[in-house]
């Protein structure tokens, strides 16, 4: 297993990668990968013959088995063996808009954090597996038709007299037989299955095994009926412990919509948009840890314009999080996976002068609902640990607040007080 940071360079010597297996990964920055609402953000960057990662973490796997694990770029001070950051980075994961039921404990990330990023994720798919097959796999009444040595159901009489006109021992029946073959167990059995080549941790090896005897009656799905049987599977009132394991099953066998890029190992590979990741974490996090304003996530949406025509209302806007008071916005935080480094101009440390417009957009709209101050959090770094201020006029200002990732309740706190104070944000 080779491992990288996001944003650095793919060195095929250094990550012990084969000349075949870099070719892999060229292909894939070259190839197709992920569209996002029509925008192109690439996984992999090709630039002057040279490959970098870019803000996706996870897992790539390429070859026969060989995986690239793309951790994210965290100032954690001496981690040398990543496992900080792993811890970090699983603890931010928990609250990723995608997983769905799929939810995973502190308790798995301590238990699993010194395992390599693929192994945690298959681990955390059975352990919800070990609840489902002790509550048992969900059956349904499935028609079947079968040539039987003994009356069952109903004659098939067209079908009954081509077979069985010399045969009178014979009965061509139709009949409905309780099983487990249906679509949601077909699915799990298939991963287990896909999954049983690519785990080297012999506690999950020993894992898959034991599921592979438990689903030994269900037949598997040909990977080109999987989206078929995805479509046909339902989780209905008697199988509501599927939820979680069904999250899971999409995620191993369809990379969970996240990666669509060629290769033949690609449903190998899971990555997550560290924009998202890190957006949702500060969203929980002020859920969390605060309790004096209502979180609204990605809203309340507002429309920037309308029409000179009709005055149909277009170009809408929704905030990252916005701190509600009834129906008023109180304050505007927009959350935003980037290094502020104080690079260049000392005055603009390094932000975006497009994360300033957005901000400045959003504070003059929302205003007419009571807006009183705009934020830009980022993740905090050694180079950007204290708070920075900006007036836009004499009606509306900014703070850009770093966020430790490792302590979010510390940052919350901190971030409430600049809010409350009188002072504009030079409060204590």
């Amino acid at each position: 297993m080779a491992t990288i940071r996001e944003h650095e360079e793919l060195i095929a010597d250094e990550l012990k990668l084969t000349d075949k297996e870099f070719s892999e990964l060229k292909k894939i920055a070259i190839g197709k990968q992920y569209w996002e609402k029509g925008n192109f953000r690439p996984i992999l960057q090709l630039r002057n013959g040279k490959l970098f990662a870019q803000n996706y973490v996870g897992i790539i796997t390429v070859g026969k088995g060989t995986t690239l694990e793309i951790l994210p770029k965290i100032d954690l001070g001496d981690d040398d063996n990543n496992k900080e950051t792993k811890r970090v980075f699983l603890n931010m994961l928990r609250t990723w808009r995608g997983w769905g039921k799929a939810q995973f404990s502190q308790s798995n990330i301590d238990a699993l954090q010194q395992f390599a990023m693929w192994e945690v994720f298959v681990r955390l798919f059975l352990d919800h597996l070990v609840s489902l097959v002790q509550r048992g796999l969900a059956k349904h009444y499935q028609p079947v038709e079968d040539n039987l040595h003994y009356l069952k159901g109903r004659i098939l009489f067209p079908k009954h007299l081509r077979r069985n006109l010399a045969n009178h021992a014979r009965f061509y029946v139709k009949y409905d037989e309780f099983n487990a073959n249906r679509p949601a167990n077909r699915l799990i059995h298939s991963t287990i299955d896909r999954l049983e080549s690519t785990v080297k941790q012999p506690e999950n090896q020993q894992l898959l095994r034991q599921f592979r005897v438990s689903f030994s009656g269900i037949p598997l799905s040909s990977p080109s009926q999987w989206r078929n049987d995805w479509k046909k599977h339902r989780i209905d009132r008697s199988m509501p412990h599927y939820g979680a394991v069904m999250q899971w099953v999409h995620l191993f066998l369809f990379g969970h919509g996240l990666t669509t890029f060629e290769g033949r190992h690609s449903n190998q590979s899971l990555l997550f948009p560290m924009e998202e990741v890190f957006e949702d974490f500060v969203t929980h996090s002020f859920r969390v840890y605060q309790n004096r304003f209502p979180v609204k996530a990605q809203g309340p949406s507002e429309a920037l314009a309308t029409t000179g025509h009709d005055k149909k209302k277009v170009f809408y806007m929704k905030p990252d999080i916005s701190l509600m008071s009834g129906d008023e916005v109180k304050y505007i935080l927009d959350a935003k996976w980037k290094r502020i480094n104080r690079e260049g101009d000392p005055a603009k440390c390094g932000i975006d002068q497009s994360d300033m417009y957005q901000l400045y957009s959003y504070g003059k709209k929302y205003q007419e609902r009571g807006c009183e101050k705009v934020a830009l959090i980022y993740p905090q770094t050694k180079e950007f640990k204290n708070h920075l201020h900006y007036c836009f006029d004499k009606d509306l200002s900014l703070a850009c607040f770093p966020f430790d990732l490792d302590d979010p309740q510390k940052s919350v706190r901190q971030i409430m007080q600049r809010l409350g104070s009188q002072n504009n944000w030079s409060g204590s």
